[in-house]
């Protein structure tokens, strides 16, 4: 008589443990990913621009108006694309009223970008770029980042920026820069707790097959 022997993997079931760990690998790997952020940057393309009479793809210089006013005209644009599975979580604008580069100053004006108003050169700060550049800085807000995602151009991926001259003179401008931040869509909570669920269910079936 031949007797069979079947060892069983239920007392210390590493089968099952094996599953579980791998699941859990999984889900752990999934939550690590989401929380990498990555960043597109660059600087607003002003060629090809028939506003811009700077004679350069950065710097953005209009021709002299006395208005009427305000005067609205397209500065340049900067494009971008967003891989799939991912969203734009935050932003920020920045650049220098008036040119070292032309050494000029600028008139007082309004910067936006697909409506979001970025920075403006009043009174005070006009006067200022008549000896050296104003710089400015925008950080994008959660409300601006909404009102951002409804806008046709930046849902293509065109950041486009607009300027309201606002006094006599020209509208003179360094280099604008973007820097826009990407972080992968959110895991639905949902999704995490299906995961787990599963776990053991990786384990039951590493310890069946393992019957002889």
């Amino acid at each position: 008589m031949i007797t069979r022997f079947i060892q069983s993997k239920r007392p210390g079931r590493p089968g099952r443990a094996t599953g579980i760990a791998s699941a859990t690998l999984m889900v752990a790997i999934l939550a690590a990913s989401a929380a990498q952020a990555s960043t597109i940057s660059g600087t607003v393309n002003t060629g090809n621009n028939p506003a811009n009479f700077s004679g350069d793809a950065a710097t953005f210089a209009s021709a002299a108006s006395a208005g009427p006013f305000p005067l609205t005209m397209t500065v340049g644009e900067f494009d971008f694309s967003v891989p799939s599975g991912q969203s734009i979580t935050a932003g920020s604008f920045s650049g220098n009223f008036g040119s070292d580069f032309l050494a000029s100053g600028t008139s007082q004006v309004k910067l936006f970008v697909d409506g979001v108003q970025l920075a403006l050169c009043d009174v005070a700060c006009e006067a200022a770029t008549q000896s050296s550049d104003a710089a400015w800085l925008y950080s994008l807000t959660a409300s601006d980042l909404t009102q951002l995602s409804g806008n046709s151009q930046w849902q293509a991926g065109r950041a486009v920026i607009t300027a309201q001259q606002l006094a006599a003179s020209q509208v003179v401008l360094d280099p604008t820069s973007v820097n826009l931040t990407l972080q992968p869509v959110p895991i639905p909570p949902a999704f995490l707790l299906f995961a787990s669920a599963l776990a053991p269910l990786f384990g039951f079936a590493r310890r069946k097959s393992g019957a002889v």
